[in-house]
């Protein structure tokens, strides 16, 4: 707990550890988190990337899909920045139950989705999502990518992270030949997160 501070990303997010008191500006928009064991503080530059470009990009009203959700800190900052509801996915058990427990300390438990697994997953219907955000690595991004078109809607937007800057190539090789556009990317240290946005699907699909 001692090497955790309050952090403020992007223009008005704030992380802060449930053990830390805050005083928030009047715009700030506050995450609330006990990380426990789980990936995603908004310390390592993948979270910290993905948030800014959540900030930017999700809209109030949207439905979102977090693949690799770890703590759960991107879930709760898609329903601060106006969500409408989130499906909330990791493969790993004690992700799933860190998450559970920052979910009910939110108040957002009936808003959210949460299961353990990837896509596809009885939880993220085909065409649901207007954005995913998948916090998870190069070879997830490659193996899960035709599983998370699937599961947006068309011209939806997909924030690839856990990236690093020598994967770029990887990912596009994957995920342009299905129809992905690149869109902007927010790169920070060694690491980068990539924006693309879904095709227009054809109407015989």
């Amino acid at each position: 707990k001692s090497h955790f501070r309050i952090l403020r990303i992007g223009k008005n997010l704030v992380i802060k550890p449930t053990w830390l008191d805050l005083e928030p500006e009047p715009d700030d928009i506050v995450i609330e988190l006990d990380p426990g064991i789980a990936f995603g503080t908004g310390y390592h530059p993948t979270t910290d990337t993905c948030l800014q470009a959540m900030e930017q990009h999700i809209t109030p009203g949207m439905t979102i899909l977090d693949l690799g959700t770890g703590s759960g800190i991107l879930t709760m900052a898609a329903m601060k920045l106006g969500a409408k509801t989130v499906t909330a996915l990791d493969i790993d058990a004690q992700a799933v139950s860190a998450a559970r427990r920052n979910f009910r300390r939110s108040g957002i438990t009936k808003q959210v989705r949460l299961g353990q697994g990837s896509v596809p997953h009885a939880t993220a219907p085909n065409e649901e999502f207007d954005l995913a955000v998948a916090n998870i690595s190069a070879r997830g991004v490659v193996d899960r990518c035709p599983f998370i078109l699937a599961a947006l809607k068309p011209e939806a937007l997909f924030i690839a992270s856990g990236l690093l800057d020598t994967q770029k190539q990887e990912v596009a090789d994957a995920v342009e030949p299905l129809g992905f556009t690149l869109i902007s990317e927010w790169p920070e240290d060694e690491w980068t997160t990539l924006l693309y946005r879904a095709p227009t699907k054809p109407a015989t699909q």
